[in-house]
């Protein structure tokens, strides 16, 4: 699945959209579960920490998916999902049909 999420991130051309920025910290605090939400951006990728107030492995599935339905284009989406202890790690790619998308690691906590 990894070498197939880097195949993919070859092939369009990443970018960042204050828009989806600002889309992104809207929901993440609006969320009842979430207990603070930190958004960087580091070279065309966005770096998405979530505290939650809850932490489990189960409750940051439940948001992320949450987090998709807001934020996901219609077109493309594929993520990988890695489990390191107490953090739960995504790796989320959602592109556009033109061949722009948007990276992300998203991070609960």
């Amino acid at each position: 699945m990894f070498r197939v999420m880097n195949e993919y991130l070859s092939k369009v051309h990443l970018v960042t959209d204050p828009k989806l920025y600002d889309s992104m910290q809207r929901f993440l605090t609006n969320r009842k579960e979430t207990l603070k939400v930190c958004i960087n951006v580091n070279y065309n990728k966005y770096i998405v920490d979530v505290k939650l107030k809850k932490y489990s492995v189960e409750e940051a599935d439940k948001s992320f998916r949450a987090f998709l339905s807001a934020i996901a284009f219609p077109y493309s989406s594929m993520w990988v999902r890695y489990n390191e202890g107490s953090l739960v790690r995504y790796r989320f790619v959602t592109g556009k049909e033109d061949k722009t998308a948007v990276y992300m690691d998203v991070l609960y906590s």
